[in-house]
């Protein structure tokens, strides 16, 4: 019920005191909002600059990236964007060819494997880059002299192999990679050696500062990433030391053991040159091209095309095929001769003279000629065509041309006449390779009036299942600096390649035959 009672209360005294507010000044107002503006286009930024880095990266079934390293990298990227400097990423890798050269690799030097491999690092910094002014750079830090004398490969043999890595990365323009040294980390770049005959003369010397108490003998508890590591060592020192262990004649237990204590020897080495990188490198991101869980290092693929195995594929204990079946350039164990219907294999050469092997099947063969066309393996997909020039339109095989395409794209023909180019060429392309693929010549652009024209294959929009997702395109659209990776090195006109969903400009030099696969 409702009380009818009215209670008074003696009213509090209130002092009033007039005063005057400080003024607000306009700068206060005008520089806050640019401030928290500038701050979320710095994380957004941020966020670009980690998405790019982790689909580099090798990712199994106890991946911890997203809970455990990336709000590392996080912090370690805003470092970099706030203070407008370079991202350095640092990895060791890329030692010397395996020592099995019967039944593994080509020979000691580097081939196409190790070049397509420093193209992908390469476009790790070139994608960056596009987005953010400070740019990137892959420092690779060759780990040779950790375990060259545990593998039986000479000191010579290994300064051979850095520097033919040098000669790719100065030969293509990869100005997103450079080298660092041993030598250079421990006590300067002046003393890092100019020549093999000082190389040789002073390694022992700095192994010695360096490894003098990694034995291999010791036990040694191993985390998981360690553990990952070290049975890839095993797997690959079975096959590295096959032709020693042949020549000692040795057991399976003597031949266990022995890999045993070599791998725990590498680990030993391994975590002491880790360390060395880790104190002597300036503020890095630090990747791995080993398999982890992603918890302290970053592990990235080293080609583009498989990102997770326990034994992560490098080119330095494989070797380079072009297969009948694969898109691209493979990597694996040297193959042995034909057997069984299984095809035969020739070597062949890219254009900076790197070694590859090709199967040797007829839809290779997409001339009519007594020599067989130089092939040369594009990354990330793809493959160039040299063709003897003022080659008659008539030697070409266009049904190999559209079987190739369907396996190997874009494909690109060097060295064709335009003037050879008729209306019925492409038509009669179109009645061999069918609704897939089309010919049509490419626009000239700003090439010279001198200049040979182009030629392409391309894919129509849509295609009879209805899907209108073009292979190329669509690797072309997700890869956003493709020009930049591929084309760059190419010359004279513009060319434009269309789907109708997408326009790729593109510089192509102005003899090309461009195939783009369309199933």
């Amino acid at each position: 019920m409702l009380s009818n009672v009215i209670t008074a209360l003696k009213a509090p005294h209130i002092d009033i005191v007039e005063a005057t507010l400080p003024a607000i000044r306009a700068s206060t107002i005008v520089e806050f909002v640019p401030q928290t503006k500038a701050y979320r286009n710095q994380e957004a930024l941020v966020d670009r600059i980690a998405e790019i880095i982790a689909s580099y990266r090798i990712c199994g079934p106890d991946d911890r990236y997203e809970d455990i390293y990336k709000p590392r990298l996080l912090e370690n990227l805003r470092y970099f964007v706030s203070n407008s400097n370079e991202i350095n990423f640092v990895v060791p890798a890329y030692p010397f060819k395996s020592p099995n050269h019967e039944d593994k690799v080509l020979g000691p030097d580097p081939d196409v494997g190790e070049r397509l491999s420093l193209e992908h690092l390469n476009s790790l910094g070139a994608r960056i880059t596009q987005i953010y002014p400070g740019g990137a750079q892959i420092t690779i830090v060759s780990d040779g002299c950790c375990y060259n004398d545990l593998l039986g490969v000479s000191d010579e043999e290994t300064y051979r192999y850095t520097e033919g890595l040098h000669r790719i990365v100065d030969r293509l323009g990869l100005r997103h990679i450079r080298f660092a040294d041993p030598f250079d980390l421990l006590d300067g770049a002046p003393s890092v050696p100019v020549s093999e005959e000082e190389y040789v003369s002073r390694i022992d010397d700095l192994k010695e500062r360096l490894f003098k108490d990694c034995s291999g003998e010791k036990p040694q508890t191993l985390d998981h990433n360690a553990t990952l590591t070290y049975r890839g060592y095993i797997k690959f020192l079975m096959s590295d030391l096959a032709t020693f262990y042949q020549e000692k004649k040795m057991s399976k237990s003597a031949i266990k053991k022995h890999s045993a204590v070599v791998a725990r020897a590498m680990i030993e080495r391994g975590q002491v040159f880790s360390a060395l990188v880790a104190a002597a490198s300036p503020p890095h991101v630090r990747l791995s091209i080993h398999a982890g869980d992603n918890t302290n290092k970053l592990s990235v693929a080293l080609l583009p095309q498989k990102r997770y195995s326990n034994f992560p594929v490098t080119p330095w204990h494989n070797t380079p095929c072009l297969e009948a079946d694969q898109s691209s350039v493979s990597l694996g164990r040297k193959p042995s001769t034909a057997t069984n219907g299984a095809p035969s294999y020739r070597i062949c050469h890219d254009d900076l003279g790197l070694q590859f092997l090709c199967a040797d099947v007829p839809m290779y063969g997409v001339i009519e000629s007594d020599h067989q066309p130089e092939l040369h393996p594009l990354y990330p997909f793809g493959l160039k065509v040299r063709v003897p020039r003022d080659l008659p339109m008539t030697r070409m095989r266009l049904d190999r041309v559209a079987e190739l395409a369907r396996v190997q794209s874009p494909i690109l023909f060097e060295g064709l006449d335009s003037l050879q180019y008729t209306a019925e060429t492409g038509e009669e392309f179109q009645r061999v390779a069918g609704r897939g693929l089309s010919l049509s010549l490419l626009h000239e652009g700003v090439a010279a009036v001198s200049a040979v024209a182009s030629y392409f294959v391309q894919i129509p929009a849509e295609r009879e299942d209805g899907d209108a997702l073009v292979p190329f395109v669509e690797a072309a659209a997700a890869l956003d600096d493709v020009r930049l990776r591929v084309l760059h090195r190419w010359q004279a006109g513009d060319a434009v390649v269309c789907d109708h969903r997408i326009v790729l400009p593109v510089h192509l030099s102005p003899s090309f035959l461009r195939v783009l696969r369309g199933d």
